[in-house]
C-alpha cells in the first residue's frame, strides 16, 4: 500500500477492507485500518456493510453442505456418535482473518456483528449480540461452531487463534470446538474459565441467573474458578455437568443427560424441578416479550418436563397451566399472569 495513491480516505479504507476480508492484509495495513476505524464512525459503518456482504457471500457454498452438517449436528446433541466429516469442507471454506467473524445462520436468523476497540489496550475485538427472540450460528476462523441463544453476547479479540483461542460469553452457547492440541479453546463466563482442546458442550449464564452451568456432551473440559485462586479445577467427562453458584462462589458436579441442555438449538426446552419464574424468563427471551407474574405462589411452583418452543406462546402457557388456575392477559408484547380467584 506504501506506493499506492488514493483519491479519498474512503477509497483507501475500502482497499484495506478488501485486503482484510481476503486475508492478505499486512501488519502495516492492519495498523492503518485500526486507526481509521477508531477515527471515523463512517468507517465503522463501511466495515459493517462489507463484513456482512462477505458473510452472505458464503451462504451458497454452505448451503451445498448444510444438510450433511445439520444431520451431524442433530446426532451430536442427541448423544449419538458419528464419523461424518462434512465439517472439514465447511471449515476450509470459511478461513478468513482472525479478527473477522463469519456469522451464518442455518435457520435464517438475524445477527449483529460489531467491530470495537479498547482504547486502553489498543486491541481490536469482535462482538456478536443476539437479539431477543432469535438465536444465531457462528463459524469461527478455526472452524469451531457456536450456537448462541437469545439475549447472548459473544466476543473475542484480534489475538484469537495465535497462541490460544479465547472467547467471552454472557448468556447461553452450544459449542463444537475444533481440536487443536497446541491452541486450547477457552470460554470465559463470569468467574469461570472453561478450557478445552476439542469437544462439544453447552454453557449457560445470563446476567440474571444465580449460577453458571456447563454441560459436557462429548470430549473433556477443564473448569477453573477464577474467583478462588486456591481452589483446584474440575475435569468433566461426558454426561457430567458443573454448577457454579455466583453468590457462594463454589462449584459442584453431577451426572446428567447433558444433550438435553443443548436442545434449545432445535426448539426444545428441557427443565427439571425448575420454577415457573425460571421457565418464564426463558420464554421471554425466546419470544421477545415481557411476562409479569403477579403471584409469588405461582412464581415458585416447580415443573419438570419439556416444551416445544415451535408452538405459539399462548399454547405453551396453556400447557404449563395444567390445573387451569392462571389468568393470562395479553397486551401487545406484554403478558400478565395472575392466579384465578
Amino acid at each position: 500500500m506504501d506506493n499506492k495513491v488514493f483519491n479519498t480516505d474512503t477509497d483507501k479504507f475500502e482497499y484495506l477492507m478488501s485486503n482484510l476480508l481476503s486475508g492478505t492484509i499486512s501488519e502495516n495495513e492492519e495498523r492503518s485500518i485500526t486507526e481509521m476505524l477508531d477515527a471515523d464512525p463512517a468507517n465503522k459503518k463501511t466495515y459493517m456493510r462489507m463484513a456482512r456482504t462477505r458473510a452472505v457471500s458464503f451462504i451458497p457454498v454452505l448451503e451445498k453442505e448444510k444438510q450433511q452438517h445439520y444431520n451431524k449436528f442433530i446426532a451430536t446433541i442427541r448423544g449419538i456418535q458419528t464419523k461424518n466429516t462434512s465439517n472439514l469442507y465447511i471449515r476450509n471454506m470459511v478461513r478468513v482473518a482472525a479478527m473477522l467473524i463469519i456469522a451464518v445462520s442455518t435457520f435464517a436468523l438475524t445477527f449483529y456483528s460489531l467491530y470495537k476497540f479498547d482504547s486502553n489496550r489498543e486491541v481490536a475485538y469482535t462482538e456478536t449480540i443476539v437479539p431477543m427472540g432469535s438465536y444465531t450460528k457462528i463459524i469461527l476462523s478455526d472452524g469451531t461452531v457456536a450456537m448462541l441463544n437469545s439475549g447472548s453476547t459473544f466476543k473475542y479479540d484480534e489475538n484469537f487463534g495465535k497462541r490460544t483461542r479465547t472467547v467471552t460469553l454472557s448468556g447461553e452457547g452450544y459449542f463444537e470446538v475444533t481440536k487443536d492440541a497446541g491452541r486450547p479453546f477457552i470460554v470465559n463466563i463470569d468467574d469461570i474459565e472453561v478450557k478445552v482442546l476439542g469437544t462439544t458442550f453447552n454453557v449457560r449464564s445470563y446476567h440474571e441467573d444465580s449460577q453458571v452451568e456447563v454441560n459436557l456432551i462429548e470430549g473433556k473440559v477443564y473448569i477453573l474458578n477464577k474467583k478462588d485462586a486456591d481452589a483446584e479445577g474440575l475435569i468433566l467427562t461426558p454426561n457430567e455437568k458443573m454448577i457454579y453458584s455466583k453468590e457462594e462462589g463454589n462449584m459442584i458436579t453431577a451426572k446428567a443427560e447433558c444433550y438435553k441442555s443443548a436442545q434449545w438449538t432445535v426448539g426444545k426446552l428441557h427443565f427439571e424441578n425448575a420454577s415457573f419464574e425460571k421457565i418464564v424468563r426463558d420464554l421471554e427471551r425466546k419470544f421477545d416479550v415481557k411476562i409479569d407474574i403477579g403471584c409469588d405462589v405461582v412464581k415458585n411452583e416447580l415443573f419438570t418436563g419439556v416444551l416445544d418452543l415451535n408452538q405459539p406462546l399462548n399454547v405453551i402457557l396453556d400447557y404449563l397451566d395444567v390445573d387451569k388456575k392462571l389468568k393470562k392477559t395479553y397486551q401487545g408484547k406484554s403478558i400478565t399472569i395472575s392466579k384465578r380467584i
